[in-house]
């Protein structure tokens, strides 16, 4: 097979120094790739310069990204060039992109210059209507500085919504068997398998795989994976998922 898997965690520039990340090691996508590789299937990996991968060798091809942006480039580009049997989108994709960054004083000043331009603001839903319009006019503001100075008491940093990557994986490539991941925090074993399936069918998965932060600790990696028909089986380990996963796509595939 032919097997795209995406792993680690975007991370989002504030400056040419500074990013928002998230704590995704790769440390899971890895294992999911090195048990493709060990059952003599080809991978194309995309991921993070800080993340783990596998070890180098004929069958693996490695794809390094930053942004969400990038990631997103990166895939089409290979999809208008591979056909893929599975995809396994195990990326931790930062929900939101910097937009611009501004200082307290700055803010302060292009507010109070947006709203004087309006008159007489007594109105509160007219102010609410304002407000809301004068902050899309300063989140477009272009961000000048390579390096934010760090003289401001406030800084004020502006994110937008990404989009979601995982929505566009079967239209581009509906032949592949798409394996999508689900981290929740502190829920109920009900609620994950309610927002698992959820996100499962919502893009048109064929699997997913729902876990608990709270259940990550070392090498013990609690999960559930769910298929379209609403079976599910667990694994404990970082290698129980990844080998559970394998079997199922390779099963699915073989069908």
């Amino acid at each position: 097979m032919n097997i795209l898997i995406t792993a680690g965690g975007t991370s989002e520039k504030i400056d040419n120094v500074r990013s928002i990340t998230n704590h995704s090691t790769g440390r899971l996508g890895k294992a999911i790739g090195e048990t493709f590789l060990a059952n003599g299937h080809f991978v194309t990996y995309v991921t993070t310069p800080q993340a783990l991968r596998p070890k180098s060798e004929d069958n693996l091809t490695v794809v390094e990204i930053e942004t969400t942006k990038d990631l997103e480039s990166a895939l089409r580009a290979q999809f208008k060039l591979h056909s893929f049997d599975s995809i396994i989108h195990s990326m931790a994709v930062s929900d939101f992109t910097t937009e611009t960054t501004l200082s307290e004083d700055l803010f302060i000043e292009k507010l109070a210059e947006s709203l004087t331009k309006k008159g007489n603001l007594t109105d509160l839903a007219k102010l609410t209507e304002e407000l809301y319009h004068s902050l899309d006019e300063i989140g477009e503001t272009i961000q000048q500085e390579k390096k934010i100075p760090s003289g401001t008491d406030r800084l004020l940093l502006f994110l937008k919504k990404n989009p979601k990557i995982i929505s566009m994986l079967k239209d581009e490539q509906p032949q592949a068997i798409l394996v999508g991941f689900k981290l929740l925090v502190g829920v109920s074993t009900e609620e994950l398998l309610q927002v698992g399936q959820a996100i499962l069918t919502k893009n048109k998965c064929d699997f997913v795989f729902a876990n608990d932060l709270e259940k990550i600790h070392g090498n013990q990696h609690e999960g559930i994976l769910i298929d379209a028909q609403g079976q599910t089986e667990t694994a404990e380990t970082k290698n129980e998922i990844a080998q559970l996963i394998v079997k199922k796509v390779e099963e699915k595939w073989r069908k």
